[in-house]
């Protein structure tokens, strides 16, 4: 089954969801991606890069469900 990059709009084959902006994201418009645990895998986008609240929570292993409940 294949669906829309909701950043770029290219067709994707895999689902690649952004854990800050909860997008569907094709492999070029990932910027990084990381284990938090050996279950959980931490993908942010390149619009959440450039935002650095969401990059400083990246950076620290914490999902944007954690920063958004302080702010």
């Amino acid at each position: 089954m294949t669906m829309l990059c909701e950043r770029c709009k290219r067709e994707i084959y895999r689902n690649n969801k952004c854990n800050y902006c909860d997008r569907a994201v094709c492999d070029g418009c990932m910027k990084a991606s990381q284990r938090a645990s050996k279950l959980q895998r931490l993908i942010i986008c390149r619009d959440c890069w450039s935002n650095m609240e969401k990059r400083t929570l990246y950076k620290n292993k914490r999902e944007a469900v954690q920063g958004q409940a302080r702010a």
